[in-house]
């Protein structure tokens, strides 16, 4: 067994960035990185389903902010236990669909204190980078009218431009405020090769600065 720890690697956007078709690249991508490279893919929410239930009960997107936030970091570290820290034991790369920038971002805009957030989630594992895709909200509400494969209802945060507004202003904040962590905010208005071209240079870059070397 390979005893080297596994990468762990993040990404973060609002609804219709554009994040799940560059998490499935990236993916793919580590795959192919070496002979013994694994990789463990996972998102937020993670089992809890009252999170889902919660997201679609009500049209504002204002309400239920402290219940979501206990919701949201309580179902985190059930993952953190049950799927993240294992895997990054055995040497697995996990890459996740949101983590805790999530929380931060979208219930801070619900008028919770972003610094409050962020210490609740203490003790959890920083990813190694975490990738933000980047767009403007009007952009990622044309972006989900077009999507002719989302089946489901809009919850909440999706139907409302001034609020993926303010989403997306936490972002940028929440990457201010944890500056010590590698967070890089990739521009998400460009060709998906063209995105994922940036997302490829900046975690090879870090490789090389780490020096960790894939066989």
């Amino acid at each position: 067994m390979d005893e080297k720890r596994g990468l762990f690697i993040a990404f973060e956007g609002i609804d219709g960035c554009g994040k799940s078709t560059q998490i499935k690249k990236f993916a793919r991508y580590l795959f192919d990185r070496g002979k013994h490279s694994h990789v463990v893919f996972t998102r937020n929410p993670y089992k809890d389903v009252r999170i889902r239930e919660i997201l679609r009960a009500d049209d504002d997107p204002m309400t239920q902010a402290e219940k979501l936030a206990e919701l949201f970091i309580n179902d985190r570290r059930v993952q953190v236990e049950r799927v993240i820290i294992p895997s990054l034991k055995e040497g697995l790369h996990v890459v996740t669909d949101r983590f805790k920038l999530s929380t931060i971002s979208y219930q801070a805009a619900q008028g919770l204190d972003m610094n409050e957030l962020i210490k609740k989630h203490e003790g959890m594992p920083v990813p190694d980078i975490t990738f933000i895709i980047d767009v403007s909200a009007f952009v990622a509400s044309q972006r989900m009218k077009k999507d002719s494969d989302r089946k489901v209802k809009e919850h909440k945060f999706e139907k409302y431009v001034e609020f993926s507004d303010k989403l997306r202003e936490n972002y940028y904040k929440a990457k201010e405020v944890l500056k010590d962590e590698k967070i890089y905010i990739v521009n998400g208005e460009r060709a998906e090769e063209e995105i994922f071209d940036e997302i490829v240079s900046i975690f090879e870059r870090e490789l090389r600065e780490k020096g960790i070397e894939f066989d």
